[in-house]
């Protein structure tokens, strides 16, 4: 049987220990730190990608059109992931993503890497697992048959 390597065993731990991943963005000397993305900040990005959605227009489909009506999106998100907590996200959020989009200038093949990583942290298998065995219980479902 093939074992895994050395590097998927160290995510694999970093997954399960909750450690801290550095993560370096490109083409600048600073480095952040990702952890596991807790349940206000999953809260957060989902209200993110709703406001988004809201603002476009439900016939659009043009990539030029969406990135013009949130030009710092992808700021955002890498911002939400690196807070990644109820009173940082509260206190920091608003002047770190303004920061990082507005002054620093980071494009969005900056903010790449601190997305990839945070999707990483997610615990989506457990989650996932939980909504199968829990989708039989809905009361919605159980009165709403044809």
């Amino acid at each position: 049987m093939k074992q895994p390597d050395k590097k998927a065993r160290k995510e694999y731990m970093e997954i399960v220990t909750d450690a801290p991943t550095e993560v370096a963005i490109p083409g600048t000397r600073r480095t952040v730190k990702i952890r596991g993305v807790k349940p206000y900040t999953l809260e957060r990005l989902t209200a993110l990608w709703l406001e988004r959605e809201m603002k476009m227009p439900s016939d659009s489909s043009e990539t030029l059109k969406d990135m013009s009506i949130e030009p710092y999106f992808s700021v955002k998100e890498a911002a939400l992931f690196v807070l990644n907590g109820y009173w940082r996200i509260r206190l920091f959020y608003p002047f770190l993503w303004r920061w990082w989009g507005k002054i620093k200038g980071y494009t969005e093949s900056q903010m790449t890497p601190i997305i990839r990583e945070g999707k990483k942290k997610l615990q989506l298998r457990a989650h996932w697992r939980n909504m199968a065995y829990s989708t039989d219980m809905r009361t919605d479902w159980m009165r709403m048959t044809a």
